[in-house]
């Protein structure tokens, strides 16, 4: 349910835990380097697999305080894989839950879940605070991709993945879908660097939920009422360095450009009081076994 939050400047708040899709995104860009090749809605997965079946991590970065925002927040977030038997797996990445399902070199597929944190009265900007709040939602939905890998080098790949996801919980009442290409090359014996590219499209509820401004909205606020439209919401690019310290201890660096498009870029939220122009930023440490 939506409703008008009371006004006035709540306190500020601390660090927390991953709240939304944008660090979730960089931390699985860090921890794809060892993972399986796969993504999902608001997240980019380069991949990469360890000896090592099993592996644990920890990401922490700075993204932006809500999607759209020109400000900045700081979080954390986890990173679990635990291997099923041959190349079926289970995840645990930031706020999602995926499993692949397919024994194969190359392919991969399955279900996946994910915790999105909505929007209320504890971001920084004073305006925003006074839009609607958006609960927080459970999105199922699948992934699936392939990765060609040299059969001389595990660490040269290209590939390609494509996701979606539906709300099940009434937090947008929307769906999202999306796609990327990467690759992977070694640029030395400890060191791998990768990057891609991909975007993201989004239903009328969904985009509405998170762009729109509503009449109750724009009356306090004072932004101008916006209905967005169904459409890509952003395009996005990255790049990510993961140096191997041993066969099971390692650390990575990435970013993240995010650009919005169409009625997301339009939205008052993001033209008056945000940034078209999203970047994330992250490291983490992980341990496999």
């Amino acid at each position: 349910m939506r409703h008008i939050p009371k006004s006035g400047p709540p306190p500020r708040r601390a660090s927390k835990a991953v709240r939304s899709g944008p660090l979730a995104a960089i931390m699985l860009l860090i921890a794809g380097l060892m993972l399986a090749p796969v993504a999902s809605a608001n997240d980019l997965v380069i991949p990469i697999d360890l000896p090592q079946p099993n592996f644990v991590g920890l990401g922490i970065g700075s993204y932006p305080d809500y999607f759209g925002s020109k400000d900045s927040a700081i979080g954390a977030a986890p990173l679990v894989m635990l291997r099923l038997g041959g190349e079926r797996y289970v995840e645990l990445l930031a706020n999602q839950v995926r499993i692949n399902l397919i024994d194969d070199r190359n392919w991969r597929l399955g279900p996946s879940v994910i915790y999105h944190f909505g929007r209320d009265d504890d971001i920084e900007d004073p305006v925003v605070r006074k839009l609607h709040e958006i609960e927080d939602s459970i999105d199922v939905g699948f992934f699936g991709g392939y990765t060609w890998r040299d059969t001389g080098n595990d660490r040269k790949r290209l590939g390609f993945s494509a996701w979606t996801t539906t709300d099940v919980t009434g937090g947008h009442d929307g769906w999202t879908a999306g796609a990327n290409v990467f690759g992977m090359y070694p640029v030395a014996l400890p060191v791998t660097i990768a990057g891609g590219a991909g975007f993201t499209y989004g239903d009328g509820n969904y985009m509405d939920t998170y762009f729109g401004v509503t009449p109750d909205d724009s009356l306090a606020s004072g932004l101008a009422p916006f209905s967005p439209g169904a459409g890509v919401r952003d395009a996005r690019g990255w790049v990510v360095a993961m140096l191997h310290l041993s066969p099971q201890w390692h650390l990575g660096v990435g970013a993240l450009y995010s650009r919005l498009l169409n009625d997301a870029k339009d939205s008052p939220i993001v033209s008056e009081r945000g940034s078209a122009d999203q970047w994330v930023y992250g490291i983490g440490a992980m341990y496999a076994w």
